[in-house]
């Protein structure tokens, strides 16, 4: 069965926000819809902290980008056409190798947490993190 719009998107809202609450309304309103549950009450705090985490890493990324950008400002004068590009196409290879670097599925274990997960999810995230902050500096300089 679907659940109806409205619901779902109640049914997001409170597992970003409010992950008990989620749980709640889990076992009230969508159980007797005959829609399952999760197995156990640790996936809504899975989902959360997966979202929340990235949102955290991309303002960091953001800020870092605006506030190198405003250094160079300070540092170099106006920005030119050839350091905008040349910053924009650093953040754009970036973030293409991360994207074709990462390995997850190729090396995933049962817990996903051994030491060479972490280090590919490092990787991963590192470089999104220096890409997008190269190409946030240059417009920031501009």
């Amino acid at each position: 069965m679907r659940l109806p719009v409205h619901l779902a998107i109640w049914a997001t809202v409170l597992a970003l926000f409010a992950p008990t609450r989620f749980l709640q309304f889990q076992d009230r309103v969508t159980k007797p819809l005959g829609i399952p549950a999760a197995s156990d009450g640790n996936s809504v705090n899975v989902v959360s902290r997966a979202f929340w985490t990235p949102v955290v890493i991309v303002a960091a990324a953001a800020l870092f980008g605006a506030l190198t950008g405003l250094g160079l400002g300070r540092a170099f004068g106006p920005a030119t056409p050839k350091g905008i590009a040349v910053l924009q196409i650093i953040g754009a290879s970036i973030l293409l190798l991360a994207t074709l670097y990462v390995r997850g599925p190729a090396i995933e274990t049962y817990d996903r947490e051994t030491l060479i997960e972490r280090v590919d999810r490092w990787l991963y995230c590192g470089g999104y993190f220096i890409g997008t902050a190269a190409i946030v500096a240059s417009l920031a300089w501009s």
